[in-house]
């Protein structure tokens, strides 16, 4: 099984996306990409793409489970 933390789309250029951190990540599989969803990303590589709501939802279930 396989855990990443959701990433903001800032920007998209050809096969790359630019997210929060100013981090770059290869994309493919022919995965549409835009700016403002999230991402899920395994070794610099987008694995999957979330709508606003969906990764919104994970990066709150994460925060909860810090117990802070």
């Amino acid at each position: 099984m396989c855990f990443s933390i959701p990433y903001k789309v800032l920007r998209v250029e050809k096969d790359k996306a630019i997210v929060e951190g100013g981090q770059t990540v290869k994309v493919g599989n022919g995965l549409k990409v835009y700016p403002g969803e999230y991402l899920r990303i395994a070794g610099n590589v987008a694995v999957g793409s979330l709508s606003k709501l969906e990764g919104l939802k994970i990066r709150k279930l994460i925060k909860s489970l810090d117990g802070n």
